[in-house]
């Protein structure tokens, strides 16, 4: 166990130390006296006087390690010693006690009790939902402030508390360093350490700071207990089927390139069959991403045990089993769900493993950009199907495939101050019904008629034909 100055001033801090500690390297695993030899340990902190390198110095007792120094308002080099080595020594023994704990598949609460004497902070473990893993046992209700009840007792913040802070600080979940978010939205000021697995945030650790003035050894010991905790999600996610589908899963949707086998695999593993009738969903929430959704996710995967739901970028990729909830049904139970999370989405079509799950989910994701927004709707993917082609042949569309009956009618329509080019549409749209057209168009029938004679001779081509018609009807909708 590698120590930091910081560390060994908060053990010293009965001496008053006076500390310039401008390196404050994580260094520091044995301790010696001075003496005329130079200093060649970089791991060793060194204890004299200021006489000893002064000419001009005191008795004042002195530790350096490199350009790091404490001094200490006593000149008891003995007493400052053991204290240095009582330091090395419990650090050391809690450092061997954390490895086993993590080697023998200890539970995230043991490696907490065993640092709570260490570290007598308010502090507890989240994971990618929100919700409470592990805490320091030593704070009960009552005794921290309102968040930290919540946590306690439910096991997750309140919902709407966890919307705000999500959206006031979207961007927390992303940093790698140890970061501080003020007292305002918090009853206190928290130190936050994110942990990732494979470049995925998997959770956080918050320190609260019940008082002003946390330690910069505090903060130091917080960051070695942080190190454990990380190994902890190295070991253990490797083995947590859950987030292995989970990533397997988001690769398989998002790369063409990867295999889909292994992920077949463990959905068989779940009591999936490789014939059985799937779907996807791909809902939206106006919250920020790295928050709110995982903790709908979580939600979704503890509610429904017939789908698997993980975030996708800014979305949620629902995988449904029809075998085990037919569709209908599915519809009708996930709506009030989507009411209250204020959600909404776009159902995919009907598949099997034995299909692309990455062509399967891309169709939710490209036709769900023309659906609506309405919170609690759940689209089907088909009704925007042509949409999205319409706007690709938009992109590669020569002005010359457009039927030319329109630009005549347009300029007939600009020169009389007619309505033909309207009513062509209407008509076309309405399967040429005499009846459906003029209602469409608040037209009587005789108006509506002469109309339709006078177009047949204005647009100069035969709708009887189908094909013509379907030309016309697309032309309409790709006419810039």
């Amino acid at each position: 166990m590698k120590l930091s100055m910081w560390i060994l001033a908060d053990w010293l801090k009965d001496y008053h130390p006076t500390a310039n500690i401008p390196g404050n390297e994580f260094a520091i695993e044995s301790v010696r006296l001075f003496s005329n030899e130079p200093p060649s340990n970089d791991h060793t902190v060194y204890i004299g006087r200021l006489s000893d390198l002064f000419y001009t110095g005191s008795d004042q007792v002195i530790c350096t390690h490199h350009n790091d120094i404490l001094i200490l308002e006593t000149t008891d080099l003995e007493e400052v010693l053991n204290c240095v080595l009582n330091a090395l020594e419990r650090y050391q023994g809690w450092g061997t006690r954390m490895l086993e704990l993590l080697a023998s598949n200890a539970m995230l609460q043991e490696l907490f009790d065993t640092t709570s004497s260490l570290l007598p902070e308010p502090i507890f473990l989240m994971d990618v939902s929100q919700r409470f893993l592990a805490h320091m046992p030593l704070f009960a209700r009552g005794e921290v402030d309102p968040v930290w009840d919540d946590m306690v007792a439910f096991g997750s913040p309140d919902i709407d508390f966890l919307v705000t802070v999500n959206q006031a600080f979207p961007e927390r979940f992303a940093k790698r360093e140890l970061y501080v978010l003020e007292a305002g939205l918090f009853p206190h000021r928290c130190y936050n350490q994110n942990f990732f697995f494979q470049d995925k945030w998997v959770g956080t650790a918050v320190q609260i700071e019940r008082t002003p003035g946390t330690s910069r050894g505090c903060l130091d010991t917080f960051s070695l207990f942080c190190g454990f905790l990380q190994r902890w999600f190295d070991i253990h996610i490797q083995e947590e089927q859950s987030v292995l589908l989970d990533y397997l899963l988001l690769s398989v949707i998002t790369d063409p390139d990867t295999s889909q086998e292994e992920l077949v695999r463990l959905l068989q593993l779940q009591g999936w069959r490789e014939t059985d009738s799937l779907v996807f969903l791909k809902l939206d929430t106006p919250f920020q991403p790295f928050s709110l959704n995982q903790h709908l996710c979580r939600s979704l995967n503890l509610q429904f045990g017939f789908l698997y739901a993980i975030q996708a970028e800014l979305s949620l990729c629902v995988l449904a089993n029809l075998q085990r909830c037919p569709l209908a049904e599915l519809l009708d139970r996930l709506g009030p769900w989507l009411r209250s999370n204020r959600c909404y989405g776009i159902q995919g079509r009907l598949f099997t493993m034995r299909d692309s799950l990455y062509d399967q989910y891309q169709y939710a994701v490209l036709t769900s950009q023309y659906c609506g927004q309405e919170p609690g709707r759940l689209y089907c993917g088909d009704e925007f199907a042509l949409p999205y082609m319409l706007k690709r042949l938009q992109g590669n569309l020569l002005p010359q495939i457009i039927h030319p009956a329109l630009a005549r009618l347009q300029a007939y329509d600009q020169e009389h101050h007619a309505e033909f080019y309207p009513t062509l549409k209407a008509y076309l749209q309405n399967e040429r019904s005499l009846v459906r057209t003029a209602d469409a168009l608040g037209l009587h029938r005789n108006s509506l008629l002469y109309r339709v004679r006078r177009l047949e001779e204005l647009v100069e081509a035969d709708l009887t034909d189908p094909m013509v018609r379907l030309h016309i009807l697309l032309s309409y909708e790709l006419a810039p």
